[in-house]
């Protein structure tokens, strides 16, 4: 079934199409501070549930559901025929869930209506949501009501009081109380986190609840309207409540500013610009905001947090779009930084922050996500995206600020992630609580033989050492042109050795690919999988061995029709409905495509452009999900891509995939400080003109409009307030 997702700063709100949120559905609620402050949300009309015409959360920062009666009995043996009553219920979040619920009767006649409005909230941790079981929990008091104010209450065992506070603009006639045991009453087995590869036994909780009524009595041709406030609070008071219109409009201009802040991105193929202007409102959807300015979350439901490799990722693609994206991102995880030796948290001096979550659990200590460091990336993505947000911005305060930080983060790379003190970065977890396969694929059986045998860590991971070559190779040209040239020199040696020995031991010399990993024994790990199309956006990868990687990544065992998976369909481990073992990312696409434009192969990237674009097209809105599930596509059957059941959706590294596919179009880098714009522009096949307006360089901004004609894509610039010269590099 479809969902509704509606979020602003903290609060996340999850729905069916109905709107409704019922006992037992798992991922729905309504989310603050990774908490669930509601978990049951239920309409009836006299006693059924309305039918549902319509529903939309297009514009994400509002929802709009059109529902319809069905067939009322009347006291006077009449009946108000189904469909003769408009139910609209239209909502958004802004420091809670805002809703007004309005009925129209088309009846020529008066319909007395019963409507009820049933609470309820378990009060669960997201973690427990995910399906961590839990031995203790708080306390839930049942629901109170007072001066037309619904309070469901929990004190945690963290001595945190939260409550979901309900106001209503029109007393109920009647509310009741549902108690019911604080104990769990269902248990059941489930496969339902994103990752899981086998079955478990899940605990969900059926809270006490609260139903409240209102008799109403609506005449022909005329409307009743209710509205209510569902504000979560964390010990403090709960918020102002403002008028409905006022608080709509002000979401409305937030989205309008942050559209303004951005460049403007625009083809003559409507299809694509959706694709563009739905990852571009995803995108303001999913900024947190925070002190050190606003960050990416990663994606939601699941992962409503802060993520360092998703949110550095993210900003990685979206320079093109808004460099101050890049900019939060990199303030806040550099004041983040591990700072300790604390293996409960996976935690070093110089590591960058895997994963910060505010739940009840991270705060008791529970899990130690409270600020968790255990991804063996994030590090080097945090020195790539501070030497690639300088080439954009060339902003002396900001290299300054984050300079402490990269350092740090450059001896973190040396001293702790060199675990086999070879020049290749590996992990190993040391926390029980943490993740244990610390790349992106990180779900369990994701680092495995091609027998499918799991790889035991540590291990050296393919693509963290592209990541860690970019890393060392761009840290050493920024710093030499800001005048540190020991130690430019040294990380650009350190980076040549690394390219060196890396073609030399993952090179897989009968496969002509590279390996997914180094084991424990530094034995190539010879599973085909999508890791090694990075390495292409790194530069990593020696000229003649390019050919072969970008061969493979789309032959068809790789490419899908629809994209390429994550493993080959030929490994024995190859299942196109897995998490990481054969499904399709986009993100990891986004990734493959810049690098294979890096390398001169613009053929295979339009081609996977093209699959990825297309499969687009069948998600609702054109909105890119965190995944999807790597099935063949069948031309001659009109098949579909097949959707990932619990994938994230929105997922920023999603969102900002469709950016970078488009820059990737362009051939477009920057330099601002040598005041250079290079471009190698190819359009696809499905594109004629594409223009970019208020591109950031530095501090001034520059216009291009794009023709294709036939094979060649020419450009112009039409306004240049940055002063760059515009650069081609040789073909």
């Amino acid at each position: 079934m479809e969902q509704h997702v509606l979020k602003e700063n903290e609060l996340v709100l999850v729905s069916d199409e109905l709107g409704d949120m019922l006992p037992g559905r798992r991922r729905l609620g309504l989310y603050y501070r990774d908490m669930r402050y509601l978990s049951i949300f239920d309409i009836t009309i006299n006693g059924q549930k309305p039918r549902l015409l319509s529903s939309s959360s297009e514009q994400n920062y509002v929802c709009d559901i059109q529902l319809a009666n069905p067939t009322i009995e009347l006291p006077d043996g009449n009946a108000a025929l189904a469909r003769t009553i408009s139910i609209r219920r239209s909502r958004f979040v802004k420091d809670g869930l805002h809703e007004r619920i309005d009925f129209y009767n088309h009846n020529r006649f008066a319909v007395p209506l019963k409507v009820n409005l049933t609470f309820g909230s378990d009060f669960c941790d997201i973690f427990e949501v995910r399906g961590r079981e839990r031995e203790r929990r708080g306390t839930i008091s049942p629901p109170t009501f007072a001066d037309s104010r619904l309070t469901l209450n929990y004190t945690g065992l963290d001595g945190v009081i939260r409550r979901t506070e309900i106001l209503f603009d029109v007393t109920p006639s009647r509310v009741e109380i549902q108690e019911r045991p604080p104990e769990p009453v269902l248990r059941r087995s489930s496969t339902f986190l994103p990752e899981a590869t086998d079955t478990a036994t899940m605990t969900i909780y059926h809270p006490s609840c609260a139903e409240a009524s209102w008799d109403l009595t609506l005449m022909p041709g005329k409307s009743i309207s209710i509205t209510l406030h569902i504000l979560p609070t964390e010990e403090e008071s709960a918020p102002t409540v403002r008028p409905f219109e006022k608080s709509l409009a002000e979401l409305r201009n937030s989205y309008q500013d942050w559209l303004s802040q951005c460049t403007k991105l625009e083809t003559d193929n409507q299809l694509f610009n959706r694709l563009l202007g739905r990852s571009i409102l995803d995108l303001r959807m999913l900024m947190e905001p925070t002190p050190d300015g606003a960050v990416p979350i990663a994606g939601i439901p699941w992962f409503a947090c802060i993520f360092g490799r998703d949110s550095l990722i993210t900003s990685l693609q979206t320079l093109m779009l808004n460099p101050q994206i890049a900019v939060g991102t990199l303030r806040f995880l550099a004041k983040h930084q591990g700072e300790r030796v604390d293996p409960w948290r996976d935690e070093e001096p110089g590591r960058i922050l895997h994963e910060m979550r505010k739940g009840e659990m991270a705060r008791l200590g529970e899990i130690p996500h409270g600020a968790y460091y255990g991804s063996v990336d994030a590090t080097p993505l945090f020195l790539m995206l501070f030497a690639e947000a300088m080439k954009w911005l060339d902003d002396d305060d900001l290299y300054r600020e984050i300079l402490p930080a990269a350092k740090l983060a450059m001896e973190w790379m040396e001293r702790y992630a060199d675990l086999a003190g070879d020049g290749y970065l590996e992990y190993i977890a040391r926390s029980s609580g943490g993740v244990r396969d610390q790349g992106w694929k990180d779900s369990r059986g994701a680092i495995s033989y091609p027998d499918d045998t799991p790889v035991e860590p540590p291990v050296a991971l393919v693509e963290v050492q592209g990541y860690a070559y970019k890393a060392m190779r761009e840290m050493a040209e920024l710093l030499g042109r800001k005048g540190e040239s020991s130690l430019a020199d040294r990380l650009a040696q350190g980076a040549a050795r690394l390219k060196e020995n890396f073609n030399r031991d993952f090179w897989m010399e009968k496969r002509h690919f590279f390996a997914q990993g180094l084991d424990s024994q530094k034995r190539a790990v010879e599973t085909i999988t999508s890791n090694p199309g990075h390495c292409l956006f790194c530069d990593i990868v020696d000229q003649e061995k390019a050919r072969y990687v970008v061969l493979r990544l789309t032959s068809a065992d790789m490419a899908s029709g629809w994209g390429i998976r994550t493993v080959s369909s030929r490994s024995a481990k190859y299942n196109p409905m897995s998490y990481h073992n054969g499904s399709i990312w986009p993100h990891d696409n986004a990734l493959i495509v810049a690098g294979m434009r890096r390398y001169g192969y613009h053929w295979e990237a339009e081609e996977i452009t093209s699959q990825l674009f297309q499969a687009s097209l069948f998600f609702r809105y054109s909105r890119l999900p965190e995944l999807f599930c790597g099935f063949s596509r069948d031309r001659e059957a009109y098949s579909v891509p097949g959707e990932y059941p619990v994938s994230g959706s929105p997922q920023a590294w999603a969102a900002g995939s469709a950016i970078l596919l488009f820059q990737s179009m362009l051939g477009l880098q920057v330099d601002a400080a040598a005041k250079r714009l290079y471009l190698n522009p190819k359009l696809p096949g499905w594109l004629e003109h594409a223009s970019v307006k208020n591109l950031r360089i530095g501090k001034g901004t520059v216009d291009l409009d794009f023709e294709r004609y036939g094979e060649d894509t020419s450009f112009k610039i039409t306004e240049n307030q940055a002063g760059v010269e515009v650069v081609i590099p040789p073909r």
